[in-house]
């Protein structure tokens, strides 16, 4: 049966009884009655209950729930409806019917809404529950290297993971960035610096071209605030990074946050531990090291050929002098907060 055509049956029918007199459903005697045109009608506006999830409506210290699917609609002792307002309880009823066992008036649902279970007592609208976390880590370095004067570079790495985990602790998604920030006399033209604090001794300033030192740096509020607004994030940094022409930092991060998803912060530390070297690099097949290849005798096929999928895609570190990524994903975790989204 069409839904406009047996929507109009249905109103044709609430007519016909409305002009005969209120009909009411009664739980306290379990069956339903019809009173007086008279007779006054009780309503109570539906609460929510503690609980999101869960919609119930308390009437003289009973509960009952206004439930779709397939059951009929509970009503709390002495408390008495219309058929119309009950239908007004629920404005989201579609391909609604009435069936009539006896002198009992029930309204079914031909399907329930998506996303809600029901049984006797409630309706329930399920959730999605998500956390959210932000979580860093910072390394302060001597080096990378020296100038050609033999001092020393001095650098720190902020470390900046954002990440989403399911309730099972699962990463669902994550992005990391890191600022590396070096002293003057490092020479990579793209590497951000820090010269020292304004009105303080300088440092030595190296030419990137020609990779010398050519004078010392005179740092002042100007110059200090003129480096720090110029600073830029390895991903910023793009193409100019300089770490692999063929595969560069923010595709190799991006490959590994792809990775990460499906996979709790124990995960990672456990893969991390089997699957690395010395310096934190995924372990090549072709390696010669001997503690290298001793890990790889320890793996599975299996994992064998996961860690040969990681290594076509990243070979930079997660935990090195150069940042470490998966303490700040593991930060982000201790940080992390609810976030319930409601699913219909």
């Amino acid at each position: 049966m069409g839904g406009n055509k047996m929507k109009k049956q249905i109103s044709i029918l609430l007519a016909v009884l409305l002009l005969q007199a209120p009909v009411v459903i009664n739980a306290e005697s379990g069956t339903d009655a019809v009173s007086a045109p008279t007779t006054k009608v009780e309503t109570t506006t539906p609460k929510p209950a503690a609980t999101p999830a869960t919609t119930t409506v308390s009437s003289n210290s009973q509960v009952y729930t206004v439930v779709k699917g397939d059951t009929m609609f509970g009503i709390a002792a002495k408390h008495k409806l219309t058929l119309n307002q009950l239908l007004a309880l629920n404005p989201q009823i579609k391909n609604a019917k009435l069936i009539f066992p006896g002198n009992k008036i029930i309204v079914k649902i031909e399907t329930a809404a998506p996303g809600t279970s029901t049984n006797n007592n409630t309706t329930t609208v399920n959730t999605t529950k998500l956390y959210q976390g932000l979580g860093q880590t910072v390394i302060f370095r001597n080096g990378p290297g020296k100038d050609s004067t033999g001092a020393p570079v001095y650098s720190f790495t902020v470390v900046m993971a954002d990440a989403t985990f399911d309730a099972d602790g699962k990463i669902v998604n994550a992005y990391l960035d890191a600022y590396e920030v070096a002293t003057p006399n490092y020479d990579g033209a793209s590497m951000p610096h820090f010269s020292g604090w304004p009105g303080k001794e300088g440092y030595n300033v190296t030419d990137h071209q020609a990779g010398k030192v050519t004078g010392v740096s005179t740092n002042t509020l100007e110059s200090a605030t003129a480096e720090v607004n110029t600073w830029k994030t390895k991903r910023q940094r793009g193409d100019s990074y300089g770490m692999n022409a063929a595969n560069e930092w923010y595709k190799q991060m991006d490959f590994y946050q792809k990775f990460f998803v499906g996979k709790t912060i124990t995960d990672l530390d456990a893969w991390f531990a089997k699957n690395t070297t010395s310096a934190g690099r995924p372990i090549k097949a072709n390696t010669t090291n001997q503690d290298d290849l001793n890990k790889l005798a320890k793996l599975t096929d299996k994992e064998k050929t996961a860690l040969a999928d990681v290594v076509a895609g990243a070979t930079m570190s997660l935990r090195d002098a150069h940042g470490d990524f998966l303490g700040a994903l593991e930060n982000a975790y201790k940080n992390r907060v609810l976030v319930a989204i409601p699913t219909k």
